[in-house]
Order: C-alpha cells, then structure tokens, then sequence
C-alpha cells in the first residue's frame, strides 16, 4: 500500500494492525500499535496523533458499539473511498496542527485499507 500517509519504516506494522483489528485478533492489534511506536516519524506530534487514531480504531472495533464511526458507517465500497478521500483532504489542508494531520492521515489510511482489501476478495 504505498499511498499510505505513515512513514515507509512504519507501513508494514500499520498494515499488521489493520489486518489483526479487522480479523478481530486483538492483541496482535495491540501487539502492531506498540511496533508503531517505535518507529521514527518525521514529526512528534503527527506520530501521536497517528498512534491516537489506531487506538481509537481498536477500541470501537473492539467495543462493538454501534454508535462509533467504524461500527456505524455504511462501508460499501463508494462510501469507504468517500471517507477516506474526505480524511484524506482533511490531513492535507495545512491549516491543522500536525496532531489533527495525523489522526485523520490514521483513518484515512484505514479506510483505503479496508477498500482495498475488501475489493480483493
């Protein structure tokens, strides 16, 4: 997936922690948050706004809690590409902190992910 917004070094570990959280394996999701942490970012602030946004991520998924954003969304394939082009524009208007910038960087990777993998199969 090289359109992700996370730096190259962390790619791999974030794709881990989509497939694990999607699969519902947990702790391995757990497991690819604390990897991410260890990898270099170019910026603090975005890094942490990234790792928030995996947490939250896991959190709603694990929860089940149909009130959360990925548990509600309507997630066919038109609406995911939405969200993630929407998160996407969001991250790239320049006129939020790099915090915000990561978050929505997180989720809009998250979203192509989910688009791509669910287009695959």
């Amino acid at each position: 997936m090289s359109s992700m917004n996370a730096p190259r070094a962390a790619r791999g570990v974030v794709t881990d922690f989509f497939k694990s959280v999607l699969e519902r394996r947990f702790s391995d999701a757990e497991r690819a948050i604390n990897d991410v942490r260890e990898k270099r970012f170019d910026e603090d602030e975005f890094k942490a706004g990234y790792i928030n946004a995996l947490e939250g991520i896991l959190l709603s998924v694990r929860s089940g809690d149909e009130r959360d954003f990925v548990n509600r969304a309507p997630l066919e394939a038109e609406s995911r590409e939405g969200y993630g082009r929407r998160f996407g524009e969001f991250s790239r208007e320049g006129v939020h902190a790099p915090f915000d910038v990561g978050f929505f960087s997180a989720w809009s990777d998250f979203m192509r992910y989910k688009l791509g993998t669910e287009d695959d199969g």
